[in-house]
């Protein structure tokens, strides 16, 4: 019974790491689309202007490595990727609450509130999950 459990267990952690990893590849290559990038440009350069690009590729870049790092056999790369892709998050999300923002407004949406409520609420999904990934 115990086998089967341990079984089931890592299972469902190896499908949780391989969604997402295919979820940071996403959203890491993702930022290197033009309207992505100009607006994870204009967001990050209005706080620092002259390291907006290197922020903003460098983060791509940095979910892209540790989302598949989250595949790798060994549990300790694995865990500071897990760890890394959380404060990336963490570190991220003003800068896709300000884009959300901006997408609502020229859409005249009057729930940008709650566009904002769910991306935080899914945020924490990720983290939890990830966390799920990483033990």
């Amino acid at each position: 019974m115990d086998v089967v459990m341990d079984d089931t267990f890592l299972l469902a952690q190896w499908v949780i790491r391989a969604l997402l990893t295919l979820y940071f590849l996403f959203i890491g290559t993702s930022m290197f689309l033009p309207t992505q990038l100009q607006a994870a440009l204009g967001v990050v350069g209005k706080l620092l202007p002259r390291a907006s690009r290197v922020i903003v590729v460098g983060a791509a870049f940095v979910a892209i490595v540790a989302g598949l790092a989250l595949l790798l056999p060994w549990w300790a790369p694995r865990f500071v990727a897990g760890i890394v892709l959380i404060a990336l998050l963490i570190a991220l999300f003003p800068i896709h609450t300000a884009i959300a923002r901006r997408a609502d407004a020229a859409a005249a949406d009057k729930h940008g509130a709650t566009s904002v409520r769910v991306r935080a609420v899914v945020q924490v999904i990720i983290a939890l999950l990830i966390l799920f990934a990483i033990i």
